[in-house]
């Protein structure tokens, strides 16, 4: 967070401190610049902290409502504890996040966590001064509020076809390893897809070549209002993310169908500066010298929403997507192969280990 920034909350909290007024003037001098130096080292302690920039600043604005927050050892130790049931919407989406933080533990209990209560969850292992990368798995979950559910005229069995499955675990380790903060979203894209500006998130029937028919009822309007405040709390998290903290790469990690013609890994790379090109053909080698060939550029898809938006708010900023193919770890009946899965998850994190040359 900028320093103005804090400064601003600073006064919205202190006053006194920043504003004196006359009945300031009952406070002893050296009490004030005793009080003064302390929230000074504050604002120190907060610039190099990004984590407490953070939080502080999604506290400060309220847009989120009530989240938690804390070590991935804390929230671990509170996972069956009843608080922690009822924080969220549903006991569907609780199972969800709790068999991820089980899955997470013991091997990152220093992780920080801060969740929301529709399943938006910020993994935070951030390494100051060192490489870092801002992850987002945005179409990886599968839940669905029971009101919504019963609205839905799509089978369970062709939404998760449509999902990305398991693309949280196909990815995360190159944030776990390497360092820098993971955004996952355990909401299916089926009620609303943070890929996509506000106006269209809610897919309607027909509106998605792939699908067809969606709903046997449309949702009721107080449902769509609800629906759409998570699009806002997570482009607010975005936001706020990338004015915290400082990343090398900002990377939107995805799944596509294996259909006739596509390759087994794509980079979307619409959105990127041309300056950061040669490291994206350099991802692409050595993908492919893993044995992933084909890897194109651009094919199917190019980048979504999420990307064009980071390009408008912060033009200099290296972004792209990915693709992996579903059929390199997801067999016909839609059943995930682990031994790939976890071949593929093991190996993504090396392709950020650019060396000198590697373009050539």
């Amino acid at each position: 967070m900028e320093r103005k920034n804090i400064m601003r909350i600073l006064e919205a909290v202190t006053p006194i401190l920043i504003k004196p007024t006359y009945s300031s003037l009952t406070i002893g001098i050296s009490k004030r610049f005793f009080l003064f130096n302390v929230m000074r080292r504050l604002v120190r302690v907060m610039e190099d902290d990004p984590y407490l920039n953070f939080i502080s600043l999604i506290k400060s604005y309220k847009l989120l409502g009530r989240f938690l927050h804390g070590t991935l050892y804390e929230i671990y130790r509170d996972r069956n504890k009843l608080y922690f049931k009822n924080f969220f919407v549903d006991r569907e989406l609780y199972a969800m996040v709790k068999a991820d933080i089980e899955s997470l533990y013991p091997a990152y209990k220093e992780l920080k966590l801060t969740i929301t209560k529709r399943g938006l969850i910020v993994y935070d292992n951030y390494k100051k001064n060192a490489f870092n990368v801002l992850l987002m798995t945005i179409h990886s979950g599968s839940w669905v509020p029971a009101n919504i559910k019963k609205k839905l005229r799509i089978s369970e069995h062709k939404r998760h076809i449509e999902e990305d499955t398991a693309t949280d675990r196909l990815y995360r380790k190159i944030v776990l390893r390497k360092g820098g903060i993971w955004i996952d979203n355990k909401q299916s894209r089926f009620v609303i897809d943070f890929n996509r500006n506000l106006s269209n998130a809610i897919y309607s029937d027909n509106s998605e070549s792939f699908i067809g028919r969606i709903w046997r009822e449309n949702p009721a309007e107080r449902e769509v209002k609800d629906i759409y405040r998570s699009h806002r709390e997570f482009y607010f998290v975005l936001s706020r993310l990338v004015e915290s903290y400082r990343f090398n790469i900002i990377f939107d990690g995805h799944s596509m169908r294996g259909l006739d013609g596509r390759p087994n890994i794509s980079f979307g790379t619409k959105f990127i500066p041309e300056f950061y090109m040669p490291i994206v053909r350099s991802m692409q080698k050595r993908m492919i010298r893993l044995g992933y060939s084909p890897v194109l550029l651009n094919t199917p898809y190019s980048g979504g929403y999420i990307l064009r938006w980071l390009s408008q708010q912060f033009p200099s900023l290296f972004i792209f997507s990915m693709e992996i193919n579903k059929k390199l770890y997801v067999n016909s009946r839609n059943r995930i192969k682990k031994r790939m899965l976890n071949r593929i998850a093991g190996e993504l994190p090396a392709i950020f280990d650019i060396n000198e040359g590697d373009d050539e």
